[in-house]
């Protein structure tokens, strides 16, 4: 895995603004009588086995490895949360409540009790606190995530949206839980992009799944963040393909060859 870290420009697209200059790039130099030897070599590389089990894996669940890496803060509660709460004395109060936008849940006796900022753990000592030892033992779980998210952006299934950050998270189980790649993905370069400080800045992490899978490098199995931004590129058959007419495309694609 590659680490950049530094200041770096926003892009709000869900477009991967490189796949364009891949395209041309792999047009120019595949022009004249060599394009086609080219586009055969692009072809063969990307039809390898090695993708096709990286996609295997992901469908079936599996995770090869443990993660390793930075180990993501506790959840957060943020508006937008629901909360399910549970009372041992007071069994009528149990149920979900949602957190407003001023950051309060609405409880019983209490009315508006703030909750925005604090863990799980912590927001069930302060309802104690808060109704006295008669209550007894209280639990609070999140119920539905809605405060914060991350971005897939590229080849994942469902095509490019927000999906609701539901704390600590592998990228292979973030990758699980959203249905997996597209055929057109390329799972070795996959990037992801998180922000810190307060000027815009990001660091890029590079995440190379064939590695993961095949190789047991859980280097690459990293944490999922909030606000993680997730970009799954194009392999470079897929990008050939985009350059190339539609039945050249469909001649030289070994999906479509017999016996395959």
């Amino acid at each position: 895995m590659r680490l950049v870290r530094g200041s770096v420009k926003q892009d709000n697209d869900f477009a991967d603004n490189n796949d364009m200059a891949d395209c041309i790039g792999s047009s120019g130099r595949c022009s004249g009588r060599g394009w086609l030897v080219c586009g055969l070599v692009l072809a063969v590389g990307c039809a390898s086995s090695e993708y096709a089990r990286v996609h295997m894996a992901l469908s079936r669940g599996e995770v090869p490895v443990s993660p390793l890496g930075e180990y993501p803060a506790d959840y957060r509660v943020g508006p937008g949360d629901v909360l399910a709460l549970r009372f041992s004395q007071y069994p009528d109060w149990n149920g979900t409540y949602r957190v407003l936008p001023h950051g309060c849940i609405v409880l019983p006796k209490l009315g508006a009790f703030p909750v925005s900022g604090n863990t799980p753990d912590e927001i069930a000592e302060l309802l104690r606190e808060a109704y006295g030892e008669a209550v007894g033992l209280v639990f609070v779980q999140v119920h539905q995530y809605d405060s914060q998210h991350v971005y897939l952006l590229g080849e994942v299934r469902g095509g490019p949206r927000a999906v609701p950050y539901q704390g600590p998270e592998t990228i292979v189980q973030l990758i699980q839980r959203v249905g997996g790649l597209t055929p057109d993905a390329d799972p070795s370069a996959i990037r992801v992009h998180r922000p810190f400080g307060r000027q815009g800045e990001e660091e890029i992490l590079q995440v190379n799944l064939v590695a993961l899978i095949l190789e047991k490098d859980r280097r690459q199995n990293i944490y999922i963040h909030p606000y993680d931004r997730i970009i799954v590129p194009r392999n470079a058959w897929a990008r050939l393909c985009d350059c190339l007419p539609k039945s050249w495309s469909q001649f030289l694609n070994p999906a479509t060859q017999p016996g395959s």
